[in-house]
């Protein structure tokens, strides 16, 4: 009997049998020793890892190449020698959602993506309003009425895709039972997209959503900043297009609103009635859907005007300008009031030790 290893997107050793490729073994990784150089490639992601918790990141997308037993190494590295900066990761990268970890064995990619104030602040202007417009069809007499009240924003958790891919999208929602989000929103810097061919452009990661759950993504919004000499501000839509070929049926991602713009390069709102119309369909698979009766158009859309994009961009943009220049607003504390931290462990610690020494009679290792 002769065996076949390959691995998984974990890096983990998996063997399948020529005469019963039914069966699948899962060996343990070989044993590892902390002796080891670390590869080239592991030391960079480290070194991006460690920029990142020292906030000495200065781009919002970091790709660089990873081999699937380099992506192990990496983990394994960290939890061997980097247990701080493994904590870190664990409650400000992975969890905390503000930067987040890509990995794509299908091209060996490892991303670190930063996202800026500006995309922050635009996202949450939008997630807002389609919560504002969910709620309007939740309370209708309808059973579209009842499927939006399962959908859920699922934030920027992680995305298991079909081909091994691990992405994090800036913005996700979707039926609260299905395992895939229906509707994916990202916001790109444009200048950087263009540096990194492959990494954060759009177009890929739309195709990949889409074709990698099997169409189960409805929908993918792509929204591209220029953070060059201008303030252009574009949109692009992506939903699964199915069809046949020369090789059969097939499903891909086709692009149904390419680039248009909502800004203009010197900063103004387009002049037009454009919007962003989502309906039902781009939450939930057909499946769910099909199940609902028909309802006015009104009742199952969620409708953003290119208008709307652009002052939230506005609004972005000044508040970022607030925080970088560290004015606003604020409460003034009242004259001879002090600030008091929270004490940290070892001080506490330190202090409770004296009282128990003065307590006991010993003080300086001499009776009292």
């Amino acid at each position: 009997m002769t065996y076949h290893p390959h691995r998984d997107q974990r890096g983990s050793m998996i063997s399948q049998s020529s005469e019963s490729p039914e069966t699948s073994i899962i060996l343990p990784p070989p044993p590892r020793s902390s002796d080891e150089k670390p590869s080239p490639g592991v030391l960079r992601a480290i070194q991006l890892l460690k920029d990142c918790h020292q906030l000495v990141l200065e781009r919002d997308w970091n790709a660089i190449r990873l081999q699937p037993d380099e992506y192990d190494e990496l983990w394994w590295r960290l939890e061997e020698d980097e247990e701080e900066l493994l904590g870190y990761i664990e409650d400000k990268i992975r969890v905390g959602g503000k930067k987040s970890l890509d990995y794509d064995p299908g091209i060996s990619e490892f991303v670190i993506r930063k996202p800026t104030a500006v995309h922050e602040h635009l996202l949450a202007s939008i997630r807002s309003d389609i919560f504002v417009q969910l709620d309007t069809i939740r309370k209708c007499n309808s059973s579209a009425a009842t499927i939006a009240r399962k959908i859920r924003p699922f934030g920027s958790a992680d995305l298991h895709l079909e081909d091994g891919a691990k992405r994090s999208p800036d913005m996700q929602f979707g039926d609260d039972g299905a395992k895939y989000p229906g509707l994916i929103i990202e916001v790109a810097n444009a200048q950087q997209s263009k540096k990194d061919g492959g990494g954060k452009e759009l177009s890929k990661l739309a195709d990949q959503y889409i074709v990698e759950s099997s169409g189960n993504v409805r929908t993918v919004v792509g929204i591209s900043l220029d953070y060059g000499a201008t303030k252009k501000a574009t949109l692009s839509v992506w939903h699964p297009k199915y069809g046949v070929d020369e090789q059969g049926k097939y499903l891909a991602a086709e692009e149904t609103i390419i680039s248009q713009e909502f800004r203009t390069g010197h900063g103004n709102r387009v002049p037009d009635d454009k919007k962003l119309q989502i309906t039902l369909e781009d939450f939930v698979p057909g499946d769910l859907l099909s199940s609902a009766c028909p309802s006015e158009a009104s009742e199952r859309e969620i409708v953003i005007p290119y208008e709307k994009l652009a002052e939230y961009l506005d609004m972005a943009d000044a508040r970022d300008q607030l925080s970088r220049a560290r004015q606003g607003f604020q409460m003034v504390m009242p004259a001879g009031m002090r600030k008091r931290r929270r004490e940290s462990n070892s001080t506490r610690d330190v202090r409770l030790g004296r009282r128990a020494q003065v307590s006991t009679g010993r003080v300086g290792g001499r009776e009292g």
